[in-house]
């Protein structure tokens, strides 16, 4: 309301007080002081009236402003949450690619120190005038794929191999499975990779010999797998050098199932080395020469990366299943790598609820205080364990649970022999799920070794009866 309007509102309410304090004592003959008292009050009265009409319009035009205010307020906190947001999710992705190039170039440094000791050879004299220079040595580099590859022409042939006899082939302890798709050529230098031929091995009956001198079980055909028996030490060392060389390592997945559905709830990986010509040389081979030579740790490096790729293809599919990646010993005690993986894991909680790191019981009893401890900064993060190869039952299990061990795994054999009476598996596993482990019963291969996992009550299990170890490439449908 302008001034000028106040104004005249004024002019007419005291207009209309004099009329009132004149009029009536002239027209009815009232006292002349009530009319003026009459005609002050109508005045003040109607002047206090338009004073609160005039406030309270003003009082409504500010709440609408403020209205207003607040409603930009929120959109601009809106802007800024979000705008803190993209900058966190930028500063976590940063933080996230620092500690993977830590990691990365850890596992490059310790690649290329094993191949300079593994490959360090004499001087050698200096070229006659007229000869070609020698080559360079070979080189390694680490690929954003995390891959590690030859730049320099292949090795040198490896040493030729000596055939297996038959009681070195059984010390190997293969499978049924494995040993059908071994073939040892007694008549050459290698196993016999040949093509890829078909073998219905229905055709055979019980008495035929196998490989192994192992019954394999019926309704299985298989293409001959070039699986490589190799005896020599620097043989298997050679094979492995170039497998790591030239990134012949490849992750393969073993189903662990739920019982009775025999659904497949999680999987445990495996490396599997190849060599040059597309054999696989399996761990119970080259396990003890890559340990003495040091180069295990590199094989469960680039095993572990192999994971985290294929998690981060899977995205947020199949979120129940977890992988079982197992640890050496050698891996976590290397205080170079080991801090930083720890780093690595806590800064990447995406992976908290894939991962199931497994440590056989024997290793983890021989870890410094140091290192599990480590483990346990790993499983306050919400990263889970599993104890695998459990021989002795004799061990504080409520312990493990404390250190965030989530699952025990132990063989049906040994699990059945120490509790061979009816009931005490059952009660073995009752009390690992009071605290917060999963009994897992492992090397199940005939139906009757799921009939004693049944009647104990066992509620996953693992074996080639539910599916052998398979290339994780190979499982895109699965997965």
């Amino acid at each position: 309301m302008s001034i000028v309007t106040q104004i005249l509102l004024l002019i007419s309410y005291a207009v209309l007080g004099l009329a009132i304090a004149i009029v009536p004592p002239r027209a009815f003959g009232m006292s002349a002081d009530l009319a003026y008292v009459l005609g002050l009050v109508v005045f003040f009265t109607a002047w206090q009236v338009q004073v609160w009409l005039i406030a309270r319009r003003a009082e409504k035009d500010a709440e609408s402003r403020i209205e207003k205010l607040e409603d930009m307020v929120l959109i601009l906190r809106k802007d800024l949450e979000r705008t803190r947001r993209h900058g966190e999710k930028g500063d976590e992705k940063s933080d996230q690619l620092v500690s993977e190039l830590k990691v990365l170039h850890t596992l490059l440094t310790q690649v290329m120190e094993r191949e300079v000791e593994l490959t360090a050879k004499p001087k050698a004299a200096k070229p006659a005038k007229g000869d070609k220079p020698a080559k360079d040595d070979k080189t390694l580099a680490l690929t954003p794929a995390e891959e590690v590859t030859e730049k320099e022409p292949a090795p040198a042939p490896e040493p030729a191999e000596e055939p297996m006899s038959q009681a070195e082939i059984e010390e190997l302890d293969l499978t049924p499975e494995e040993a059908a798709l071994a073939v040892v050529d007694e008549g050459r230098d290698e196993v016999d990779s040949g093509d890829e031929e078909e073998v219905d091995i229905n055709s055979l009956d019980d008495t035929t010999p196998r490989p192994t001198g192992k019954a394999v079980p019926r309704g299985m055909t298989r293409k001959k797998a070039p699986i490589r028996l190799i005896k020599r030490e620097d043989q298997l060392l050679s094979v492995v050098r170039n497998s790591l060389s030239e990134n012949r390592v490849d992750l393969y997945l073993q189903p662990i199932v739920a019982l009775p559905s025999r659904r497949t709830v999680h999987y445990e990986c495996f490396s599997r080395v190849r060599d040059d010509e597309g054999r696989i040389v399996l761990p119970r081979q080259y396990m003890k020469v890559a340990e003495s030579k040091g180069l295990i740790g590199t094989i469960d490096n680039l095993l572990l990366f192999r994971l985290i790729q294929l998690v981060r293809r899977m995205g947020k599919r199949r979120p129940d299943v977890r992988f079982f990646c197992n640890m050496s010993k050698y891996s976590m005690s290397d205080d170079e790598f080991f801090p930083q993986f720890i780093d690595f894991m806590t800064a990447n909680e995406e992976f908290r609820d894939r991962l199931v790191f497994e440590i056989a019981q024997e290793d983890y009893m021989t870890l410094d205080g140091d290192v599990k401890d480590r483990l346990l900064t790993l499983g306050r993060k919400g990263f889970g364990f599993s104890m695998d190869l459990v021989k002795d039952f004799n061990l504080d299990f409520a312990l493990l649970g404390d250190r965030k061990f989530q699952f025990i795994k132990a063989d049906i054999g040994d699990l059945m022999t120490a509790h061979p009476e009816d009931g005490d598996t059952e009660a073995f596993k009752s009390f690992l799920r009071r605290n917060g482990m999963q009994l897992i019963a492992s090397r199940i291969e005939t139906e009757d070794m799921v009939l004693q996992a049944l009647e104990s009550r066992v509620e996953f299990a693992q074996g080639y009866l539910f599916g052998e170890p398979t290339a994780a490439n190979d499982m895109n449908r699965e997965l």
